[in-house]
C-alpha cells in the first residue's frame, strides 16, 4: 500500500511543481503588463504637466518598465542574501579567503601609492615648485623663530616629573 501512495503522491508532486512554474510565469507576465499600464498612466499624468513632455502609449510604458528592469536589475536578492553571497566567495579561514584578503591589501597599497604620485604631480603642476620652495622657507623660518623653542619647552616639561599634589588637611 505504501508503494501505491508514493506513486500517487510523486505524480501529484510533479503536477504541483509544473503548475507552480506555469502559474509563476503567467503571474510574472501579467504583472509586467500591469506595470506597463501603470507606468503609462503615471507618465501621461505627471510628465506633460511637470516637464512638458508628450504622452506615451501602453507599449512605450511597457518598454520603459522593461528598460528600467534591465538597467536597475530584476531584483530577487535582499541585502542579507547579498552579504551571505559575499561570505561564500571570501570565507574567513580558508586559503581562498586569505589569498583574496592579501590581494585586496596589495591592490589598496598600490592604489594609494599611485594616487599619491598623481596628487603630487597635479599639485606641482597647479602650484609649481616655487610654491613648494616658498612653503619650505616659511616652515624653516617658523621653526627657527617659534617652533624649536616651543618644542624644547614641551620636552623639558615632559621630562621633569610633576610632584604629586599633597592633600590639604
Amino acid at each position: 500500500m505504501t508503494q501505491k501512495m508514493e506513486k500517487f503522491f510523486s505524480g501529484r508532486k510533479a503536477l504541483k511543481i509544473t503548475g507552480m512554474v506555469v502559474g509563476g510565469i503567467l503571474l510574472a507576465g501579467l504583472l509586467s503588463f500591469l506595470f506597463g499600464w501603470i507606468i503609462m498612466l503615471l507618465w501621461n499624468w505627471l510628465m506633460p504637466a511637470i516637464f512638458g513632455l508628450g504622452t506615451i502609449t501602453y507599449w512605450q510604458g511597457f518598454g520603459i518598465f522593461f528598460l528600467a528592469k534591465i538597467i536597475f536589475g530584476f531584483g530577487g536578492s535582499s541585502s542579507s542574501e547579498t552579504s551571505s553571497h559575499k561570505d561564500k566567495k571570501c570565507k574567513d579561514g580558508t586559503i581562498r579567503g586569505e589569498i583574496g584578503k592579501e590581494i585586496k591589501k596589495e591592490f589598496k597599497k598600490e592604489f594609494e601609492k599611485e594616487f599619491e604620485k598623481e596628487f603630487e604631480k597635479e599639485f606641482e603642476n597647479e602650484f609649481g615648485k616655487e610654491f613648494n620652495n616658498a612653503y619650505e622657507q616659511k616652515y624653516e623660518k617658523w621653526w627657527s623663530t617659534e617652533g624649536k623653542a616651543s618644542f624644547e619647552e614641551y620636552m623639558k616639561n615632559k621630562s621633569t616629573p610633576e610632584s604629586p599634589s599633597e592633600p590639604e588637611s
